[in-house]
């Protein structure tokens, strides 16, 4: 342990051990991260849906602490984890977008969760990213019902341009599905040929 640490010490985000100064996360907890991706799949009638993982454990501390603990530079490391769900299963994408963060939720936590993973797998891809949807949700989805979500869903979201080729999108939790189907709708309606659909984890 060097000074700095001795003075300043620093815990991993997920477990509390101590770690070096400039890291975020210990190797156990990495170690524990970087299993997947696990062999998840959802057919539905327009899409398909990837996973890296499901929604409990280590995988779920991560994502609570990146979108509620203001965390943001966990991004690159969930960037990593659906990078390695993009690779496993082929596509042929022209773009990358994704499910965008409502604005209470950009107030509250200061950046678009999504939005900052979306850039960074758009870089390391080489594809271009490109913003189409918009979201205006007022409420919290939590304790809703599935009906109550699709409902929700139907209401929180926007185009707000016209695009044509094969899009990756990306979201952080799958639980209903509703929020992902209204948002490939509603980019097949801004005239999307082909989407792909990638979630960090499977509620």
């Amino acid at each position: 342990m060097n000074f700095l640490e001795m003075v300043f010490p620093n815990k991993c985000l997920l477990c509390g051990k101590n770690i070096k100064i400039t890291e975020l996360l210990c190797q156990s907890c990495l170690s524990e991260l970087f299993r997947g991706p696990v062999p998840l799949r959802e057919k539905n009638e327009f899409f398909d849906v990837y996973f890296y993982g499901r929604y409990e454990s280590m995988l779920k501390k991560l994502i609570l602490v990146y979108k509620n603990g203001h965390h943001w530079r966990l991004y690159k490391l969930i960037s990593q984890l659906l990078l390695k769900t993009i690779t496993r299963y082929q596509h042929d994408a022209d773009f990358v977008t994704w499910v965008p963060s409502s604005f209470s939720s950009l107030e509250s936590r200061g950046f678009d969760t999504m939005g900052l993973i979306a850039k960074s797998i758009g870089k390391s891809l080489n594809i271009k990213v490109v913003k189409i949807l918009d979201s205006y949700a007022k409420s919290t989805k939590k304790g809703m019902s599935v009906s109550e979500r699709l409902a929700l869903a139907k209401e929180s979201f926007t185009y707000i341009r016209k695009m044509y080729g094969r899009f990756i999108l990306i979201d952080d939790v799958y639980t209903t599905g509703s929020t992902v189907k209204e948002c490939v709708n509603l980019l097949r309606k801004s005239g999307v040929q082909k989407v792909y659909v990638y979630c960090v984890a499977r509620a």
